[in-house]
């Protein structure tokens, strides 16, 4: 009989030291397999950290993803002055979000495109109306982002990207319904007119 405790005992502590041996290689495993690695990036970045960014908006005022993040969950719109299509994207997100969950970036890198002052007169003038949001010259951003085809619309919660809509999109009911879901929807929206100026710039 005592022979049999000490084999089942022998057993048990085998099978425990073993079990200890692959929990802490799941462990090693699972931290090296983390999402938003190079080479290893969710499509739209969606899940991984919004990259770090110090940007001047129009008026002079400094933004990084510390003072964004401030207002809680928040919008960058990432688009450029060519962009005559997307107009009508801005002008729902104007519409739909709240004072301070609104960034718009440009994406553009040419000097023809820097000028936030112009750009945010322009789409004033545009929308005849006043548009009371930050514009910031942001390629790099953008380039770190792979944001190709405009307009680009992250939500984002925590310095983390929750969503990505990409395309036309010009529903200000829609729009406000996907900032405030618990699981926000991605994905194209509308269908891009390949014909349309400035398109060589799109994917």
């Amino acid at each position: 009989m005592d022979k049999i405790i000490s084999s089942l005992l022998v057993l048990l502590f085998s099978v425990s030291s073993l079990s200890g041996c692959m929990g802490a290689e799941m462990e090693a495993v699972d931290d090296e397999i983390a999402i938003c690695t190079e080479g290893n990036i969710p499509e739209w970045y969606i899940g991984c950290s919004l990259p770090s960014f110090d940007l001047i908006d129009q008026n002079g005022t400094h933004w990084n993803e510390s003072s964004a993040n401030e207002s809680g969950r928040w919008v960058a719109y990432f688009s450029a002055s060519w962009c005559t299509h997307c107009k009508p994207t801005i002008d729902a997100l104007d519409e739909s979000m709240m004072p301070n969950h609104l960034l718009v970036m440009n994406k553009h890198k040419a000097d023809d495109g820097s000028n936030m002052t112009e750009w945010h007169a322009m789409i004033e003038g545009d929308l005849n109306r006043s548009i009371d949001r930050p514009f910031l010259h942001a390629p790099s951003l953008s380039e770190n982002l792979s944001v190709t085809s405009i307009p680009h619309v992250l939500l984002i919660e925590n310095n983390t990207i929750l969503s990505a809509r990409i395309g036309l999109w010009d529903s200000a009911h829609e729009m406000s319904m996907w900032f405030n879901a618990t699981i926000p929807e991605s994905g194209y929206t509308q269908a891009m007119n390949t014909d349309m100026d400035g398109m060589g710039d799109m994917e």
